[in-house]
């Protein structure tokens, strides 16, 4: 087996994987959106999702966090051009 025709069966695999999986998502979907008494659970299962999510998910740095950060580590606006007198 060359290396295209691995590359391709491989391809071919993810493929398969992807198409299943959004045929069993859209199916979960519209059970949700016919069944008005699931409202509820729905809720319940987004709720879940997000915090499931927010678990699995890479944690990003807040961008005010970071300039905050940047702001502390420069020190004030005038903290360098008056050096502290210690002659006394």
């Amino acid at each position: 087996m060359s290396r295209d025709e691995t590359a391709e069966s491989r391809d071919e695999v993810v493929y398969l994987v992807a198409g299943v999986a959004d045929v069993v998502l859209d199916g979960a979907r519209s059970v949700l959106r016919r069944l008005p008494g699931l409202g509820e659970v729905r809720r319940e299962l987004r709720a879940r999702g997000e915090l499931a999510w927010g678990r699995a998910a890479p944690r990003s740095e807040s961008h005010m966090e970071v300039l905050a950060r940047r702001v502390g580590e420069r020190g004030a606006p005038g903290d360098r051009d008056a050096a502290p007198d210690r002659s006394r």
